[in-house]
C-alpha cells in the first residue's frame, strides 16, 4: 500500500509540474485568460464582477501603459 501511494504521489507531482519559473515572461495566451474580479479587490480600476486579464497590464497591448507585476504564489501544507 505504501509503495502504491508513493508511485501515485510521484505520478501526480509530474502531472502538475510548474510551468513558469522565476524571471519567465507570461505567454500571450496565458495573459489573455479572463478572470472575474472578486468583491473588495482593492483596485480603483476594477469593480466586483468586472473582467480582468493580465494583458490589461501589458503596455504593448493596452495602448502604452506599462506595469511591472509581482505574482506571489505560496502554499502551506
Amino acid at each position: 500500500m505504501r509503495v502504491l501511494f508513493t508511485i501515485l504521489s510521484f505520478s501526480f507531482s509530474l502531472i502538475i509540474a510548474q510551468v513558469y519559473c522565476a524571471g519567465d515572461q507570461i505567454s500571450l495566451s496565458d495573459q489573455n485568460i479572463e478572470y472575474i474580479v472578486a468583491q473588495n479587490a482593492g483596485n480603483e480600476e476594477y469593480s466586483s464582477g468586472d473582467i480582468f486579464k493580465l494583458s490589461d497590464l501589458n503596455g504593448d497591448l493596452n495602448g502604452g501603459k506599462y506595469h511591472v507585476i509581482f505574482i506571489d504564489m505560496s502554499e502551506t501544507w
